[in-house]
């Protein structure tokens, strides 16, 4: 396994700036995935890893050594597509075989007729069968081995797309929107499959998705795209708590953060709706509080903003409840527990607060700034 270094990357497409300066470091045995929406640019990045693509500036290291000119075959990564590239008229494993069929045997041990013959064959041709029966079993599909792609479910395609992968060993594992094919039942256990093989296998994951559902519950880091830019990295838990960019803080969690539009005066006072909060500025005017939508909690006096229930929706587990707040552009969503389930109606007034520390400022570029002399409910 490796570690992987993306520094300052670019690359355009006539006069398109596709990427417009990446710079990412990736630690050996890591799961990182790249997130962001259609067009971000982050399936251009995972391609320039694999050598796919040529970047038009910057550089790629893999371990210790540069692999910028380095063809695809000889970059010792192996990648998982979308689209599962299997080979219809081969066995699953055949399938899973292939790579190691073209590293291991000679190109005279290939030959259908006499390359059985060939000093040698019969042991390394049995050392690919033990191969592809450890990662058959590792991935629970020993019993489809005889099979066709085309006789199999999408997910055991893709079981078999990560079976060949495996079998390389490779220095890092590049997976580019592996699930999207999958059914919705599907793709929850899948990652939850692909998790448990990073964590047993001790490898390096680069994962590139449009679901940050799929992000947040398989990744160490994430890393956030839009427009070419890499906006920021970080745990998931610091993505959701602590966005540094209000594009990130939209992109992140759902349902969606609620975004406030406020003003602040010279003194630092924050305004909402016209109406004075307990919430103070730093040294940079806040243009906009995000509050998550369990951040926010009902209650009888002093409330930071009230609105009426134009949209209450039953979950099970929570209540979602859509506000419509005076002078605000958008409705407000609050998430509430299951036990909230009854008590609001469409139509009934509710005087809502957040909870404590659970308010993030951003200017009017959109970037977070702090708080300062926050004033909350108890937690």
């Amino acid at each position: 396994m490796a570690t992987v270094e993306l520094k300052d990357i670019r690359k355009s497409f006539g006069n398109t700036d596709i990427l417009r300066g990446v710079s990412l470091d990736i630690a050996d045995g890591e799961f990182l995935s790249l997130v962001g929406p259609s067009g971000c640019g982050k399936s251009t990045l995972l391609r320039i890893l694999a050598g796919l693509e040529s970047q038009s500036a910057g550089s790629v290291r893999i371990g210790e050594a540069a692999v910028d000119g380095v063809r695809a075959a000889d970059r010792d990564l192996a990648m998982v597509f979308q689209s599962y590239a299997l080979y219809p008229h081969l066995t699953v494993a055949q399938n899973i075989a292939v790579p190691l069929t073209m590293r291991r045997l000679r190109r005279t041990d290939r030959l259908p007729l006499c390359g059985r013959l060939m000093p040698g064959a019969r042991t390394r041709r049995a050392g690919i069968v033990e191969t592809v029966r450890e990662a058959a079993e590792t991935l629970e599909i020993a019993d489809l081995l005889d099979r066709k792609p085309g006789q199999l479910s999408g997910g055991q395609r893709q079981r078999v797309a990560l079976g060949r992968a495996l079998v390389r060993d490779p220095a890092a594992f590049l997976l580019d929107e592996p699930l999207s094919n999958l059914d919705a039942k599907m793709r929850v256990h899948m990652r939850a499959e692909i998790a448990q093989l990073n964590r047993r296998l001790g490898a390096t994951f680069v994962y590139v998705t449009h679901d940050q559902a799929e992000a947040m519950t398989m990744s160490d880091r994430i890393a956030v795209m839009m427009d070419g830019e890499l906006l920021q990295v970080g745990t998931p838990d610091v993505l959701y708590d602590a966005p540094a960019d209000i594009r990130v803080a939209r992109f992140i969690g759902s349902p969606a953060i609620n975004l406030l539009p406020v003003e602040t005066d010279g003194a630092g006072r924050i305004r909402l709706t016209g109406r004075e909060t307990a919430l103070r500025a730093g040294p940079v005017p806040v243009a906009y509080l995000g509050i998550r939508p369990e951040a926010l909690e009902p209650c009888d006096r002093d409330p930071l903003l009230s609105g009426r229930a134009r949209l209450v929706e039953n979950l099970g587990s929570d209540l979602f409840v859509q506000l419509d707040v005076p002078e605000m552009p958008e409705p407000v969503t609050v998430r509430l527990p299951s036990d909230a389930r009854g008590k609001i109606a469409v139509g009934g007034l509710m005087h809502l607060r957040t909870r404590q520390g659970r308010v993030r400022g951003f200017d009017s570029m959109g970037l977070a700034v702090p708080l300062r002399a926050e004033v909350f409910a108890d937690a």
